[in-house]
């Protein structure tokens, strides 16, 4: 009898901390996810690792993960595990992950239970200013490319030295022309002409017209080259009544033009006769009047 209560001592002795464990109810996890730190505080851009975990319960749905902005994240693991069936406040799921994260704004940044600590990288003292670029080196250059450049010069200065030769040649060319020269040089010309219309023969009517049509022609461009460029289309009654020609070529020149225009052009349009007597006393008032123009 004594053995029979001494085991059921025993017994109930084994069974009291199970019941008493079972009675009990758990501590049930918290619903949604919890950020972990391994510290507080960390360096601005820097790597530091980061565990999210998150607890769904049996029957529920899992709440969305939070958002760990403004952090910079990178999921290293994922890690997850039941909870115990027989125990209905125990979550069914858990979820581990682990991240590799980067803050990149300095001060307090407020995470799911938890508050982040950013502080500067830099050494004390450091402003943070920007490195700015050295200068750039010059490339090494070889002997080929070194010949090329100075007869690539060599040749630019003697290309040069010859226009500016060319354009000083012509600067004393200019110089040297003076406008006397210019007239004595329109001078020469009228005279030139002149001689080779005496040498013609005028043997006939047509060689008489022909003089007389040359003569104005010499007489229109003497006037252009020495004093009104437009002479040579002008008619003989705008050269006459031009007042700016009459001062520029004097009293006595202007009444040999007078002259000289109207029995050529009377020759020249048919309304005279060609002879060669008058014909050559024509060249010789031309010849008088570029001799008293020409100076």
């Amino acid at each position: 009898m004594k053995r029979t209560w001494s085991s059921l001592v025993v017994v109930v002795v084994a069974l009291a901390p199970g019941a008493c464990r079972r009675a009990a109810p758990q501590r049930a996890p918290r619903p949604g996810g919890a950020v972990t730190l391994p510290d507080g505080s960390v360096e601005f851009g820097r790597a530091f690792p980061l565990t999210f975990t998150r607890v769904v319960r049996r029957g529920a749905t899992a709440e969305p993960e939070p958002s760990l902005a403004p952090l910079t994240t990178r999921l290293e693991a994922t890690t997850t595990w039941s909870g115990d069936d027989d125990v209905p406040e125990v979550p069914e799921v858990m979820e581990e992950r682990r991240y590799l994260a980067w803050a990149f704004a300095l001060g307090a940044v407020e995470l799911p239970d938890a508050t982040l600590h950013v502080t500067s990288s830099l050494p004390d003292g450091d402003a943070g200013r920007p490195e700015l670029p050295e200068e750039l080196l010059e490339l090494p250059r070889s002997d080929r490319t070194t010949w090329i450049v100075a007869l690539a010069a060599a040749i630019g200065a003697a290309l040069l030295g010859l226009a500016v030769r060319r354009v000083r040649r012509r600067a004393s060319a200019g110089r040297s022309a003076a406008p006397s020269a210019e007239r004595i040089s329109a001078d020469a010309r009228a005279r030139a002409r002149l001689q080779q219309l005496r040498r013609r023969p005028l043997d006939d009517g047509a060689a008489v017209l022909a003089l007389h049509d040359e003569a104005s022609e010499l007489l229109r461009d003497y006037l252009g080259e020495r004093f009104e460029p437009r002479a040579p289309a002008r008619t003989s009654e705008e050269l006459l009544e031009d007042a700016a020609l009459e001062r520029a070529i004097g009293a006595t020149p202007r009444r040999r033009l007078v002259a000289l225009l109207p029995p050529l052009d009377r020759v020249r349009f048919g309304r005279g006769r060609a002879l060669p007597a008058a014909a050559l006393q024509l060249l010789d008032e031309l010849e008088s009047f570029v001799g008293e123009t020409s100076s």
